[in-house]
Order: structure tokens, then C-alpha cells, then sequence
């Protein structure tokens, strides 16, 4: 969470908490403001409703026709949006379900991506995401990504300027998380994912 924070993805307020037996994180409320409850819809009931495919793109679509457009926010969410996917690509985190996104519905009924939460290496190598990427389906490329960047309103120059952002972030994990107290044997085990040929040359070629 405080990585994705370095490539310029809003996320949850979150702190560690050390159990007697392991740890836990504890991530503050996003849908609550002064003592009032804000309404908060997962990206699973907004794409649903509009009868759109579960995906990355359907949801920066959604955010282009119902979101806020006051100083243009709607386009800056969208090209944040792409952010968060690519970073969830190169990060390994392949539990980036529908239900992982929220969008939250100011008083005007414009739709709102809420700050990233539940993001973490899921440690499992599967090479495809849990939401439609691009023309290749949920396939974890960044070629993927850049397919349809259009849909992120973002030109190919653009999108591949955002990724070197987000790739130049994630080079760096390894001495991010040393810092926050990650410990060597875990550090070894998420580098065997997160490492691999398979990522790993996709952000060099961007960094």
C-alpha cells in the first residue's frame, strides 16, 4: 500500500499491527466523513448495473461518463485507474477482483474511485489478473495494458509514460519493504513472484 503510494495511486490510510503470533494491518475507513456514511459501491455492482464486462477498462468508461468532472477529476481517476492496474501487473497482485475496486457517490450522484485497499503480492504467479486488462483479456502484460489505453483517455505516448512512473516505483521494492521491517525469509519468497522473468523483463524494459 505505502509502495503503491510512490507511484502516485491514492490508497486507504493503513497501520501495522504486531500480534503475539504473526501481525495484521489495519486500514481506516474510506466510506465515512465527519460521522456520516458515504455511499461506496464496489466496482462489481456499478459495472454490473451498467451491464458492462468486469474489467479495468469498463470501469475507466464508467468513471468518464459518471464521474465528477469539476476540474476535470474524472479523467485524472481514469489515468490513475490505469495506474493501479499496471502496478497490480508488475506487483503480482492477481486478487484484484471487482469487488477490490469501490467507487463512491458524491451528492451530485458522480461516481468517485475511492482510495486502492487490499493491495498486496498475492504470491501466486498466475500471469492473469482478475479483471479484464485489455485486448488479451486478464493476461498480466503491460502490452496488455497499453492495448486499450485509449480507454484510460490516454495516448500510447501517454500510457507508457505512466507506466515507467509506476515501473520505476516497483524496481525499487525490495529495499521499500526492508524498510518497513519485511523480513529476509519473506522478502525471498515474494521475490520468487514478483522476480520471475516474466515481470521482472517487462518493467526493465520501462525503467
Amino acid at each position: 500500500m505505502t509502495l503503491a503510494a510512490q507511484a502516485e495511486i491514492r490508497v486507504a490510510s493503513t497501520r501495522a499491527i504486531r500480534l503475539v503470533h504473526g501481525h495484521a494491518v489495519a486500514i481506516r475507513r474510506f466510506d465515512r466523513e465527519h460521522g456520516r456514511r458515504l455511499h461506496a459501491l464496489s466496482a462489481h455492482v456499478a459495472l454490473r448495473a451498467a451491464g458492462e464486462q468486469f474489467g479495468y477498462p469498463e470501469l475507466a468508461q464508467l468513471l468518464r461518463r459518471r464521474g465528477a468532472l469539476a476540474a476535470g477529476r474524472n479523467v485524472a481517476q481514469m489515468h490513475e485507474l490505469f495506474r493501479r492496474m499496471v502496478f497490480n501487473i508488475l506487483m503480482d497482485n492477481t486478487d484484484d477482483h471487482e469487488k477490490n475496486h469501490v467507487v463512491l457517490v458524491n451528492d451530485a450522484a458522480q461516481y468517485e474511485l475511492s482510495p486502492a485497499f487490499d493491495v498486496l503480492p498475492s504470491g501466486q504467479a498466475l500471469g492473469y489478473q482478475q479483471l479484464r486488462v485489455g485486448t488479451e483479456g486478464a493476461d498480466s502484460t503491460l502490452e496488455n495494458a497499453l492495448s486499450m489505453c485509449s480507454q484510460f483517455a490516454l495516448k500510447p505516448a501517454e500510457a507508457r509514460t505512466e507506466i515507467a512512473r509506476v515501473a520505476r516505483v516497483v524496481a525499487s521494492w525490495q529495499q521499500h519493504f526492508h524498510a518497513a521491517g519485511v523480513t529476509p525469509g519473506d522478502l525471498e519468497l515474494l521475490s520468487e513472484q514478483i522476480e520471475r522473468p516474466f515481470l521482472r523483463e517487462q518493467r526493465d524494459a520501462f525503467v
